[in-house]
């Protein structure tokens, strides 16, 4: 931290040393306030001559967010597996580890996802009319490519537990039954379940949250991690070109240095959108018939395979203030 400090004050102690005169050249420098489809942010710009303005900056898309669910299965068919006592193969394999456990699961996780957009940009607009007032633009974007993250609510945490718990128990039993060198004893947290409970586990199947279904056909069931959460995150490109044209003009006639810029133009962050899983499965090009809000989630995103901006910005502009 000391040596960061040092440097700091380095480098303002050099820029304050610089003769006023040698920033002379640089032309009609302001700073500007911006808000849109991108975030919030800030910038400097530069009017080169009546034909050519530099624009730079940051913008950061405020924090917020937004829920979605996932419903916990046992089996990977799709079928809740009824008994005649109206119980379904959750019902009965979750009674079974309440009972050796204590802990009550809950079916469905909730999940919160919040983005992570944020950008340093660099535009530069063309004036080719004759009024200087709508400009064309062309520049980039550049962030983090990772733009939204989610993961499970801390309540859901003893039910996502829970769920490795038995999933565990499950492969135990299935080494047992199915390993003839297997060195398991058949004992799960000093408990040895009886054979038709270990029948009915195998029965059953896993337990886990089915998705969608896979390009092979089959389904895919998103398990806890070794932290026992459930996690996903969405991806774009990281470099970002834009395109686009707007319009600028004062605020005020009697003010020349304050004015406002509205512009729109199309981000083109690689295509639609990648979603990975904790598992490091991708679900929006890798899964189809995706099921329940992530679903939906899924077909908004879909068609975004370049990102709309819609951004308004007002700057002061100073006669060349570095002379």
């Amino acid at each position: 931290m000391p040596k960061k400090i040092s440097l700091t004050f380095l480098t303002a102690l050099l820029f304050c040393s610089v003769p006023v005169g040698t920033f002379a050249w640089i032309p009609n420098v302001g700073v500007s306030l911006e808000a849109g489809t991108t975030g919030v942010g800030f910038g400097v710009e530069s009017r080169l001559n009546s034909m050519f303005r530099v624009r730079m900056g940051y913008d950061r898309m405020p924090r917020f967010e937004f829920p979605m669910q996932f419903t916990i299965e046992v089996g990977n068919d799709g079928d809740p597996g009824y008994d005649e006592d109206g119980k379904s193969r959750f019902d009965r394999m979750s009674a079974y580890l309440e009972e050796m456990t204590g802990f009550e699961i809950d079916q469905q996780i909730d999940m919160v996802g919040e983005p992570n957009f944020h950008n340093f940009r660099l535009l530069a607009d063309i004036y080719p009319f004759v009024n200087k007032k709508w400009f064309f633009t062309a520049g980039f974007y550049a962030g983090p490519s990772v733009i939204g993250r989610a993961h499970n609510t801390t309540e859901d945490m003893t039910t996502l537990i829970s769920v490795s718990m038995y999933n565990n128990i499950y492969d135990k039993i299935y080494d047992i039954e199915y390993n003839e060198d297997s060195q398991l004893d058949g004992v799960f947290m000093g408990i040895e379940l009886p054979p038709y409970v270990n029948r009915r586990i195998l029965d059953a199947g896993r337990m886990g949250m089915r998705v969608g279904e896979r390009k092979d056909g089959t389904t895919y069931m998103l398990e806890p991690d070794k932290d026992n959460m459930v996690k996903a995150e969405m991806k774009v490109n990281g470099f970002r070109p834009f395109l686009g044209a707007g319009y600028d003009g004062l605020i005020s006639r009697h003010n020349d240095r304050l004015r406002f810029t509205a512009y729109g133009g199309m981000m083109f962050w690689g295509g639609t959108p990648r979603v990975y899983t904790h598992d490091g499965t991708e679900i929006v090009h890798g899964l189809d018939n995706i099921i329940g809000q992530v679903g939906r989630y899924v077909d908004m995103v879909k068609p975004f395979k370049v990102f709309p901006v819609i951004n308004l910005s007002i700057s002061y502009t100073f006669s060349r203030i570095l002379r």
